[in-house]
């Protein structure tokens, strides 16, 4: 993984780390705009991405993204929170060997 994919995994960990504590759901932070690796391969139909590489599928497809996105609809933030809680973990299991224990931007 090169080093502009590397911090934009990152930072997408960050952004579910914070979904997974919002108060209020309207603070939760979905979507293309919000997640540094859709900015960088959402537009190359997610060509790169490393989520893409490890799901074998497109848009987040596979992971617990949309089990976050039905929660934020349905208004149940403890199971929104829990759902960001399993997308973070899912995140942390594709960055690289020595990177996994390392803390989040």
């Amino acid at each position: 993984m090169d080093e502009r994919t590397l911090e934009a995994l990152k930072a997408s960990i960050a952004n579910w780390e914070r979904n997974a504590k919002v108060e209020k759901m309207e603070d939760a932070k979905l979507g293309v705009i919000n997640c540094p690796l859709c900015n960088m391969f959402w537009l190359d139909d997610c060509k790169g991405c490393p989520v893409a590489k490890n799901t074998g599928t497109r848009l987040c497809a596979k992971t617990p993204y949309h089990d976050a996105e039905d929660e934020l609809e349905n208004g149940n933030i403890e199971s929104f929170r829990k759902a960001a809680l399993a997308e973070v973990e899912f995140l942390k299991s594709l960055l690289p060997e020595g990177e996994r224990d390392g803390p989040s931007p």
